[in-house]
């Protein structure tokens, strides 16, 4: 079958129409694209900057739709079936993570953009043990977000193993800072968020953060030793050090965005207090289903404006331009369930 979509053909390209021939295994599942993000880290891969990008590449890793076809070996999900589905499409199930259920960090994983084509298209083929039944609470348009930004968020917390009413820190609250500021809210935590932009204010204080202006030069000095768990979401440099001696001894550090330019630190700042820093890839299946079902169990939204598939070059500009306030997701309306 020929699957319609947009390409990007070069670095730097806008999408263009294309299409690709793929036809469903028996484990597969082709699902009719309703909702697709645009996402900074569509932009990344649009103009390479990690230099593993595929050419011509269908962009578009967050995405929500309708099961039209299922594999003979599928077995838990149906024809009209809402589902989401992430950066990942495929593990081999048979290594040692696959086996410790951690299949994100799977040697041969196939992912958007490296390895597969993208949400930018009307229908996709993906392993039906990486789409996700949605709860029906969950509206698709602010949903869209949770199958990698939320996701990548989520994992990263729950693998700090916080005890109760933890106080915790996030910086950047954005595309991935805002759904952390939530996730962390409704866990019980004590939340504070830092930002540059003091515009961000009121939107930190509405989801229950305190909020902390990061330009300031005192600000990392008046909350030494302040915090259990710090989540970075930048992607820009900032100060590492300075981050690390906001945490409390035995304190955790999660970097769950990789800013391209390296980063500096000071060993010390470990090595003298049992700090921690780790990273976050995305999730593995079970912190996927997790994530869903907190998210509709509390609440959990992503703050998106919404725009046609028909404008797409648009929207990737207004990504790039930073002209979104919190997130941007791509809607088919011809695709979308009479439901």
């Amino acid at each position: 079958m020929r699957i319609r979509a947009h390409a990007i053909s070069e670095r730097g390209g806008q999408a263009e129409p294309f299409s690709y021939e793929g036809e469903p295994g028996k484990r597969d599942v082709l699902v009719r694209i309703t909702h697709c993000s645009v996402a900074r880290g569509d932009i990344q891969f649009i103009d390479d900057d990690w230099g593993d990008a595929r050419f011509p590449l269908v962009p578009g890793h967050e995405i929500i739709g309708i099961v039209e076809e299922v594999g003979s070996e599928v077995a838990d999900l149906r024809r009209g079936d809402r589902v989401g589905i992430g950066y990942q499409q495929q593990a081999c199930f048979a290594c040692t993570f696959c086996q410790q259920g951690m299949e994100q960090i799977c040697p041969g994983q196939k992912v958007i953009a490296v390895d597969r084509y993208g949400g930018f298209a009307d229908q996709i083929i993906v392993d039906g043990r990486f789409a996700f039944a949605l709860p029906a609470q969950l509206d698709s348009a602010t949903s869209t977000p949770l199958l990698s930004s939320g996701l990548t968020v989520f994992a990263g917390i729950l693998r700090a193993h916080l005890a109760d009413r933890s106080s915790v820190a996030v910086l950047g609250p954005g595309g991935l800072g805002h759904l952390a500021i939530q996730f962390l809210h409704k866990m019980g935590h004590g939340v504070s968020a830092f930002s540059r932009s003091p515009a961000k204010r009121e939107l930190v204080e509405r989801l229950g953060a305190v909020f902390g202006f990061s330009v300031d030069p005192e600000y990392s000095t008046r909350h030494r030793g302040s915090f259990d768990f710090i989540l970075s979401t930048l992607n820009v440099p900032f100060d590492l050090d300075s981050c690390l001696q906001m945490l409390k001894p035995n304190g955790q550090l999660c970097l769950v965005a990789s800013p391209v330019r390296q980063l500096s630190l000071g060993g010390g700042l470990l090595s003298n207090s049992l700090r921690t820093i780790y990273g976050n890839y995305t999730g593995s299946r079970a912190d996927t289903s997790s994530m869903l079902r907190f998210s509709a169990e509390h609440g959990i939204a992503a703050i998106v404006d919404v725009m046609p598939f028909s404008r797409i070059n648009e929207a990737i500009e207004r990504i790039r331009r930073r002209d979104v306030p919190m997130g941007l997701v791509l809607e088919n309306q011809l695709a979308r369930p009479s439901c």
